[in-house]
């Protein structure tokens, strides 16, 4: 290869890196995404190809390099460019009053009594507190608190993080960037994802996180990058540390500018003229905690004003000009009732505490989340005692432990000694079939594929606003439709009627017939219920895919399995090997899949749906039949008489596919100038290599009239996506 980079593979590769970190900020800061996932899949695999080609064009801030490294064996230790604080708290109004009342005396003390003194609140985040090096302008490094002088560099970890900002947003806008820069943040895990972690990883028979934070703080930790980047961790940066060549006059100035750089700031931040505005935002926030998708513990409130925050200077450890409001303590006692058990849809035992009701946070908890028998175990809790309890992220109750009374001593322990220690049912308490616990797993399974509360779980997800998205049907019309005898499977669904319909009363209505009689009949929530179904029949496959429940297969991993096999017949004929081939699969989901495809039962519910017309090939109205139907097409490098675009819409035209990257389904490759690294895995791969002029006489051949001749948007027209090393 010669060491010569094209500049068409320069001018590609930074339009690409322009591109992903445009999506990566309108996706992960902005959640304001305009492309899809496959869309920025196939961006990042061609900027990675033409680096392969040309390794001189990657850079240490490309989107390519979030990712990877060989597994440390320790963290090292990095000393902090400026102290990490820690915040003095205040409990109430009173003392928020009296820290301002303190800051007043101590500036007029130092000549600064009529200073204007207004104020910066948001969110305290229950996370991991961090801090992001940049030097001219690029990620150096990333590392924890610590002890506030001294944290563990983690900067391969942070990295992984889609919003953590490679590069300041000032670089691609040509303007002076700081020569050093600190910027503060904390990571942590949204409680949406937090809930999902835990739920694969009870499904995966794996022990569960404690809350959020755990969570959070475990995987940043994490000596393998590639563990941490699997884990859905987010990031709010809140304040800048450690600066040389940036001044701003104040903290609201410095959210504006780390938002203008690319940094996420939260948007619930607000400045106040007055102490008396920031008591009331912080009640405020006691009230509206639990609307936000993350754990906050408070409200840290500082003096907007930077002059004023260095007359003030620190105390100890603490700035005196900025404080955490703290909420109430989450965490109240009261009496194990009972343990129970849920049947999921996958067929896992949940249990959960059944608790005397007892108000916490402000909502009354009467069940509370013990995750697994082993979770039971290491808590050491038993029906009868009274127990810790904990709303987790201020929305889901937890049982932490037994409240052994200290004053009562020996007594108490004695009395939780004597109590019997719960055990996990030996038989499935919805369907009474024998319960199974496999080798190396804390989730225990009913296996009972009949099991009505699986059948009725397995529903609530199948018509869920991801899956099917069938309106209407919200938990008490699945359990409605369950207990009248109408539904017994995922598929039954498509086989009601306004006639059947009306065996549920939650769907029939009273009314008078002809003869004057009262008679049952259907009601709007009926007909809404049969229109909703009818509708979901256009749901694409990978919609179908991610409905049917299949253990690990979220939405993103059937969109994987579809691109790769489009048709559930393909699908099913695929060998648990090639599953795991596919790219983001991976043997463990390879292995369900395969056994979810193999099971008589499902194959059963399969056919059933398929009778009923659901899509179980992917649509792909631009690949119409014809001459190159069934033909994959890998385009790279720069063609001179078209645009790969318009080359695309031919092969489409005329029943062809188009594919991002090459595999073992590609049929041919062609190359354009400067092509990358798609050349060898051709090879590889066993695909044809055609040049240009072959392709040309193949789309005439096929019938495309522009096949045989020159094109419109020749070479790089506007709109191209060819580039050199593509």
């Amino acid at each position: 290869m010669s060491a010569t980079i094209p500049d068409e593979a320069r001018r590609r590769a930074a339009e690409l890196r322009a591109l992903i970190e445009r999506h990566a900020h309108l996706y992960y800061v902005l959640d304001r995404p305009e492309i899809g996932d496959a869309d920025y899949d196939l961006l990042l695999g061609e900027l990675q190809d033409i680096e392969a080609a040309f390794p001189a064009l990657r850079t240490p801030d490309s989107p390519t390099q979030r990712v990877g490294g060989q597994p440390l064996e320790k963290f090292e230790q990095w000393r902090h460019l400026q102290p990490m604080l820690s915040l003095a708290n205040a409990r109430n109004a009173d003392e928020l009053l009296a820290w301002d009342r303190r800051n007043r005396r101590l500036l007029e003390a130092h000549g600064l009594g009529d200073a204007p003194l207004s104020y910066v609140a948001e969110p305290k985040i229950d996370g991991l507190a961090i801090s992001l090096v940049y030097r001219d302008g690029l990620f150096e490094r990333g590392a924890t608190r610590g002890n506030g002088v001294v944290g563990e560099d983690v900067t391969a970890n942070l990295r992984t993080i889609q919003a953590v900002p490679l590069r300041l947003g000032a670089l691609d806008r040509g303007e002076p960037v700081p020569a050093v820069l600190e910027v503060r943040g904390e990571v942590y895990l949204p409680l949406a994802a937090f809930a999902r972690l835990n739920e694969s990883r009870t499904a995966a028979g794996k022990s569960t996180f404690a809350n959020p934070r755990n969570a959070a703080a475990g995987s940043l930790r994490q000596l393998d990058p590639a563990v941490a980047a699997a884990r859905p961790l987010d990031i709010w940066c809140y304040q800048l540390g450690y600066r040389e060549g940036l001044e701003v006059d104040s903290h609201w100035q410095s959210l504006a500018w780390l938002a203008g750089q690319g940094f996420r700031v939260n948007p619930a931040a607000a400045r106040y003229e007055t102490i008396e505005q920031v008591v009331a935002a912080c009640a405020a926030w006691v009230e509206r905690r639990g609307e936000v998708d993350y754990d906050i513990d408070g409200v840290v409130v500082k003096i907007d004003e930077v002059a004023l925050q260095l007359d003030l200077g620190e105390v100890a450890h603490d700035p005196r000009w900025a404080i955490a409001f703290k909420f109430a303590p989450t965490t109240v006692v009261t009496r194990l009732q009972d343990i129970a058990v849920n049947v999921g849809r996958t067929g896992v035992l949940t249990p959960f505490a059944v608790l005397e009701p007892v108000p916490v946070g402000g909502v009354t908890v009467e069940r509370a989340t013990l995750h697994n028998e082993d979770d039971i175990r290491r808590k050491d809790v038993r029906p009868g005692d009274e127990v810790i309890v904990q709303r987790a992220g201020d929305v889901i109750p937890q049982v932490v432990g037994p409240a052994i009374s200290e004053q009562e001593g020996a007594q108490s322990v004695a009395a939780h000694e004597a109590r019997p220690q719960w055990t996990m049912p030996v038989r499935c308490p919805a369907c009474g079939s024998p319960v199974v616990r496999e080798e190396g797993e804390v989730a225990v399974r009913c296996p009972n594929r009949s099991c009505p509360a699986q059948i009725v779980e397995a529903v609530r997800h199948f018509v869920s606003r991801g899956a099917m998205d069938i309106d209407g049907v919200g938990d008490e019309a699945v359990a409605a439709l369950h207990e009248a005898g109408l539904v017994g499977n995922v598929a039954d669904l498509y086989e009601l009627t306004l006639s059947r319909l009306v065996g549920a009363p939650l769907f029939a209505r009273k009314a008078i017939g002809p003869d004057g009689q009262e008679i049952v009949v259907p009601n709007r929530f009926a007909e809404n219920l049969l229109s909703a179904i009818a509708a979901s029949r256009r749901q694409p496959f990978a919609r179908v895919v991610f409905a049917l429940g299949i253990r690990h297969v979220g939405a993103v991993t059937a969109e994987l399995l579809v691109e790769h096999f489009p048709s559930l017949d393909e699908l099913q004929g695929a060998t648990e090997a090639e599953i795991a081939e596919v790219p983001g699969i991976g043997p463990v989901v390879a292995a369900t899949v395969e056994q979810y495809l193999a099971d008589v039962h499902n194959r059963e519910t399969l056919t059933k749906l398929r009778a009923h017309g659901l899509r179980f090939v992917e649509e792909a109205p631009r690949r119409a039949a014809g001459p190159l139907s069934g033909k994959t097409f890998v385009l790279t490098g720069t063609l001179d008489t078209l645009s790969r675009p318009a080359a695309g819409e031919r092969i489409t035209a005329l029943g062809g596919k188009v594919a991002g990257s090459v595999s073992g389904r590609t049929d041919y490759v062609v190359a354009g100038a400067n092509p990358g690294s798609k050349l060898a895995k051709a090879g590889k791969a066993g695909a044809e290599i055609i040049d240009e002029q072959t392709f040309l006489a193949m789309l005439g051949a096929a019938g495309d009239p522009a096949g045989a001749g020159g094109s419109e948007g020749a070479g790089g027209s506007e709109g191209s996506t060819g580039g050199g090393g593509a």
